[in-house]
């Protein structure tokens, strides 16, 4: 069982001090099966009001969704603008609203929460 808040806790205590790759952004990953459109779409109508709900957080900068269509593979990424942001969210208060919306996508969905995995990330964009 997955939910937003361990991410948070998992990359902040895996951090190596002499990692060669920087932490820069940091991304909160989620990844479940949507089985097909129809309960894809509902995952995007929920996802995209928890990405609103957490606008607001100082340093939450996007999130993007990938949707393998062949095997209704559905992946979420909420990014952080650094680890102490992201760090910053597992103390906030707006975390546990955003879950809790989380949470009722996932039902609206007839999706289980054990079914979703979740982690998080160092983020990175390549232009």
């Amino acid at each position: 069982m997955f939910t937003l808040r361990q991410s948070a806790f998992s990359l902040a205590r895996g951090a190596r001090a002499c990692s060669s790759i920087p932490i820069t952004q940091v991304a909160s990953v989620l990844k479940t099966n949507v089985r097909d459109e129809a309960t894809g779409i509902k995952m995007d109508a929920h996802m995209k009001k928890v990405h609103e709900m957490m606008k607001p957080h100082p340093g939450y900068v996007r999130s993007t969704r990938y949707v393998c269509k062949s095997e209704w593979a559905y992946e979420l990424s909420f990014i952080f603008e650094d680890l102490d942001s992201f760090k910053a969210w597992k103390e906030c208060a707006l975390r546990d609203e955003v879950h809790a919306a989380y949470l009722k996508g996932l039902e609206d969905a007839g999706i289980k929460e054990e079914d979703v995995y979740g982690g998080a990330r160092v983020h990175d964009e390549w232009h």
